[in-house]
C-alpha cells in the first residue's frame, strides 16, 4: 500500500523512534490511520484532505496525527508487527524482573484503542504480592506504553489447576496512567500505602 507523500516526508525528517517511544494515543492514531487509509471513503482523498478527514475522525488536530503517524511508520509498517515486537521484549523483561514465575502472559492489541496485558505469576511470599504486582505493573507501561490495562494475578505454585479460582492468592487491575505513577525503587517503601490505592479490584488472599 502506498502510502501519502506528506508522511513519507514526514518520516524521512523525523528522529528514529522505538516502539517504546509509542503513547497510548500515539498507537491508537497510528493503527487508526492505517486503517482508515484502506476505507474507499478515505482513499479517495489525498494529501491535506485526507489527513484533515482522518483527524475530524479520530477526534484531534492534523498535526496531531500527523506527528503519531510519523512516529509510527519509523517504528514499523503495521501495528501488529509493532505489537509483535513489544510483546516480545516485554516478555523478556518480565522473566528477568520474576525470574521462573511467570504462568500466564498476553498482550492483546486487537483493539488498538485499549491494549490490555494480562500476567499471572506463581506467588511464593503472600506478603509480597502487591509489591510484585507493582512491580509487574511498572515493567509492563515501561516497555509497553501504548498499554490501557494491565491486569495481574498471583496463584499458588502447588496448585494443581493453576488457572481455578481456588489458585488466585492475589488478582487486581491497574490503569497504564495509573501504572506510570509506580516509581520502582520505591516499591518496597510505598507499595502498601501509596501504591495500593492505585489498583483496581483488588482480591487479596
Amino acid at each position: 500500500m502506498m502510502r501519502p507523500a506528506v508522511f513519507v516526508a514526514l518520516v524521512a525528517l523525523a528522529a528514529p523512534a522505538s516502539a517504546n517511544d509509542l503513547s497510548e494515543e500515539e498507537f491508537r492514531l497510528y493503527c487508526g490511520y492505517l486503517d482508515a487509509v484502506k476505507d474507499p471513503a478515505f482513499a479517495k482523498l489525498k494529501g491535506k484532505a485526507q489527513t484533515d478527514k482522518i483527524a475530524k475522525k479520530a477526534k484531534v488536530k492534523p498535526k496531531v496525527l500527523t506527528d503519531a503517524v510519523a512516529k509510527g511508520q519509523s517504528v514499523g509498517d503495521n501495528c501488529e508487527t509493532i505489537a509483535a515486537g513489544i510483546e516480545k521484549t516485554l516478555r523478556a523483561e518480565l522473566d528477568k524482573a520474576m525470574a521462573g514465575r511467570i504462568h500466564v502472559f498476553q498482550l492483546d492489541a486487537s483493539d488498538p484503542a485499549h491494549v490490555v496485558v494480562a500476567v499471572s505469576w506463581l506467588g511464593i511470599d503472600k506478603k509480597k504480592l502487591l509489591e510484585e504486582g507493582a512491580l509487574i505493573a511498572a515493567t509492563a507501561i515501561k516497555h509497553a506504553p501504548m498499554t490501557k490495562t494491565i491486569a495481574v494475578r498471583a496463584v499458588d505454585p502447588s496448585a494443581a489447576d493453576k488457572d481455578a479460582d481456588a489458585a488466585r492468592w492475589f488478582e487486581a487491575k491497574i490503569s497504564g496512567l495509573n501504572a506510570r505513577r509506580i516509581d520502582v525503587p520505591k516499591i518496597w517503601e510505598y507499595a502498601q500505602t501509596r501504591y495500593k490505592r492505585l489498583f483496581d479490584g483488588l482480591i487479596e488472599g
